[in-house]
């Protein structure tokens, strides 16, 4: 990637030293119809990803439950060893159900899981930004997120 070039302008998140083009890519449509399943066809899959980084993509948005797994190993093979810039966002809180579904995942249990699952299925050591999912499909709900968010930010690796 040009360092020059920064899609869409940058930006650094709060709390971080990263710096993130605004332009990102989003793995969902990397699997099969639904976010289901292999994709149609793989090495289509895996050029997308290369083209998306040769292009000035630095970070991109993907989650464990896209396939399940597909999206996060396509990634893997793609770009690993993954460029000295590139920031892989990761998404917990969610699981896919054989029927297609999206159950939440928001157990200690589940979301423990859900880290070391996306960590080996992306082959990193660390994920350096996990969103965590919570609500239902159809927008907010009334659970609180009080337990799970704090479950999260204890599986913070330690400084």
């Amino acid at each position: 990637m040009s360092s020059s070039r920064h899609l869409g302008g940058a930006f650094t998140p709060t709390g971080t030293s990263l710096v993130l083009n605004r332009m990102g890519y989003g793995a969902m449509q990397l699997t099969g119809a639904m976010a289901f399943g292999p994709p149609r066809d793989d090495q289509a899959a895996l050029a997308v990803v290369r083209e998306a980084v040769r292009r000035g993509i630095n970070h991109i948005d993907t989650s464990d439950y896209y396939g399940p797994h597909i999206a996060n190993e396509i990634i893997r093979e793609a770009i690993r060893p993954y460029p000295k810039d590139q920031v892989i966002v990761t998404k917990v809180g969610a699981k896919r159900g054989r029927d297609k579904s999206w159950p939440a995942a928001l157990s200690r249990e589940e979301l423990a899981s859900a880290v070391e699952d996306n960590l080996r299925h992306l082959g990193l050591d660390t994920l350096q930004i996990v969103n965590l999912r919570v609500g239902d499909r159809l927008g907010p709900n009334a659970r609180s997120i009080a337990e799970p968010l704090t479950v999260v930010a204890e599986l913070q690796p330690k400084a």
